[in-house]
């Protein structure tokens, strides 16, 4: 578990005498070690910020990020790629959610651009393992996660896009953004960004929603 301050949470009120606390989900083949995560912690400081490491199952990852939530009551979440479907289909109805390039078409894009097969992890996991494997039943498993989930809301929602995804593709995004859209999520593009989270993409993140949610007059931990 990556945690950048340790906090003590009230037995009475989880939010009393704690600065607002925030969850990042990484990516497919990421890990809590990742360096989006010491990103995210600098440029965000007003947050205290938490992340372990994920797996291949989709559902398994949403009931480990919905355990977090219950735990730690954070104000905010915020999952890149596939970390931004769990962050889609975590029950949070009192966090302000963020997808970023939540990867929708996952399916696709592990049997046409990642491949099936055994493939090695971006940075050290928490249980020493070096690679992952990815077969076509865990894609069929995607679909039929995603097929019969519906996206849920938090206590505000966001969905922000690279303009231009190199790896789920601009159909893929476009129809991501469309049908999020119509699920209740505010869409958010980054005309310099790109699958993987950008630094341009963080400024967004700060402008369009961290400083408005935060000092907004409605502070996040109300």
């Amino acid at each position: 578990m990556n945690l950048n301050t340790p906090i003590s949470v009230s037995t009475c009120d989880p939010y009393l005498d704690r600065p607002p606390f925030a969850i990042y989900v990484h990516g497919l083949a990421s890990g809590a070690n990742a360096t989006t995560f010491d990103k995210l912690a600098k440029r965000f400081p007003q947050f205290v910020w938490m992340s372990t490491d994920f797996g291949e199952d989709l559902a398994e990852n949403v009931e480990q990020l919905n355990d977090m939530i219950r735990s730690n009551y954070p104000q905010l979440i915020v999952g890149t790629s596939m970390g931004g479907l769990a962050v889609l289909y975590a029950d949070a109805p009192e966090v302000v959610k963020v997808a970023i390039n939540p990867a929708l078409s996952i399916a696709d894009s592990v049997r046409h651009t990642i491949g099936l097969g055994k493939h090695p992890y971006f940075c050290e996991r928490m249980n020493g393992a070096t690679e992952f494997e990815l077969t076509e039943e865990m894609c069929q498993q995607y679909e039929e996660y995603i097929s019969s989930h519906k996206p849920t809301l938090g206590r505000r929602s966001y969905a922000l896009f690279a303009e231009h995804d190199e790896l789920l593709g601009d159909v893929a995004s476009h129809y991501a953004q469309e049908y999020l859209a119509e699920c209740g999520y505010n869409i958010l593009t980054d005309p310099r960004g790109a699958h993987r989270i950008q630094k341009s993409t963080i400024e967004l993140l700060a402008h369009e929603i961290v400083e408005k949610e935060y000092f907004r007059g409605e502070p996040l931990n109300e």
